[in-house]
């Protein structure tokens, strides 16, 4: 009797062994399809015969990363991290690329943000340089991880750098605007100056104007005696002329 039970509790283990295998494969073929909702049913079924199955962590992660959006990859980066988070010397290789998947999508977050590349923006991309250069340590030869892991630093340091300038630049601009801006015990005295100035241009002006006149006049009366001098000329001279000797 007893090895009877034995021998049925055997085969009961065994089929839940096949059974998360079986959803599995079954989410592989759907994920091949692109097919990333059916995909994710099948690896949750898989998880939910054994929660610390890493294949289907990881498998789960990469169709929430490829179905996309900013929950999907905050929930790609959970399951990573259940990847991560059990025993390495098992699947080198597959922690390796858990990793370099996880600088995938804290990249991706870090995009959602790139229109206002605030906080969000920075700390997506420098998570995901940290993961790059782990998962250069597990695979020093990795291409896609040196690529992606410059393309961060670069975007990274650009808006640093970008976000340096604005402040320099909104503390100019303060700067003028006090400038610009008097203290309010400076205001009469800036009035005072004002209306003096405003003063001196119009007696400037005015003396100019009067300057003017006296110009004019004084040509006129050049004029006249210029013509009453030629008249006493031309008389004097007919006078001569007409002088009998």
């Amino acid at each position: 009797m007893k090895k009877i039970i034995y021998i049925a509790l055997t085969v009961s283990v065994c089929f839940a062994c096949s059974k998360e295998k079986n959803y599995l494969r079954d989410g592989n073929s759907e994920f091949r399809d692109k097919q990333y909702s059916e995909a994710e049913t099948q690896y949750r079924k898989s998880l939910l015969v054994d929660s610390t199955y890493q294949k289907a962590q990881y498998n789960l992660a990469n169709t929430l990363y490829r179905k996309g959006g900013e929950d999907k990859f905050k929930n790609a980066l959970m399951y990573y991290g259940k990847v991560l988070a059990q025993d390495s010397t098992k699947n080198s290789s597959l922690i390796a690329q858990a990793t370099f998947n996880g600088g995938n999508a804290n990249f991706s977050l870090a995009m959602t943000d790139s229109a206002s590349k605030g906080e969000n923006y920075n700390t997506g991309l420098t998570k995901s340089i940290q993961a790059y250069e782990r998962a250069l340590t597990l695979n020093p030869s990795d291409s896609g991880a040196k690529y992606n892991l410059a393309l961060a630093r670069t975007l990274l340091n650009k808006n640093k750098h970008n976000n340096q300038n604005k402040d320099k630049n909104k503390q100019n601009q303060d700067n003028k605007q006090q400038n610009q801006n008097p203290k309010p015990q400076n205001q009469n005295k800036n009035n005072q100056d004002k209306q003096q100035s405003q003063q001196a241009q119009m007696l400037q002006k005015q003396k100019k104007q009067d300057n003017q006149r006296m110009l004019e006049a004084l040509q006129n009366n050049e004029k006249r005696t210029l013509e009453r001098l030629k008249k006493d000329n031309k008389n004097a001279k007919q006078t001569v002329k007409d002088k009998d000797w």
